[in-house]
């Protein structure tokens, strides 16, 4: 009787297990250092990634891997890309802090920084700059596609 309830019990923690390894990616935090050089090296390597921004979320996929980022439940609706040098030289001046920091105009609260965007099957798919009070998602969708779900702040608590 107790090796059945054993192997029962067994059975019952690799269920769980495998149905919470599932496709969840992670979002990695930076620290202050790590994502001042970060965001100095997207600013110097632009052309590297495609970059889309929406409000105060700015994200950086790398052109030159198969990994591709969707964004939210329509890809591309809502959000802007930056394809040449001068639309990127005026974003930065335009949202970039006296520190060095990301800081789109809307934000209504601070922005987290740099965060690395990682897929389930450890690979870097990019990076995420957003205000600390989104909740951002990443769920690998299909092979070496993720898509990230980002739940935005809201003023007033609304």
């Amino acid at each position: 009787m107790n090796t059945k309830r054993l192997a029962a019990i067994l059975i019952l923690i690799f269920i769980f297990l495998m149905g919470c390894s599932g496709t969840s990616g992670i979002l990695k935090t930076q620290s202050k250092s790590e994502s001042k050089v970060t965001q100095q090296k997207l600013i110097d390597n632009w052309s590297d990634y495609d970059i889309r921004y929406r409000n105060a979320v700015l994200v950086f996929a790398p052109k030159n891997d198969d990994r591709k980022i969707l964004l939210g439940g329509k890809q591309g609706w809502w959000w802007v890309t930056i394809e040449d040098q001068e639309s990127w030289t005026e974003f930065v001046n335009v949202n970039m802090t006296s520190q060095g920091d990301f800081r789109p105009p809307v934000a209504a609260y601070p922005m987290t920084g740099v965060r690395e965007i990682w897929g389930p099957d450890n690979q870097l798919y990019g990076f995420i700059v957003h205000q600390q009070m989104d909740i951002v998602n990443p769920e690998l969708v299909e092979k070496d596609t993720m898509r990230l779900w980002i739940n935005h702040a809201r003023r007033g608590g609304r």
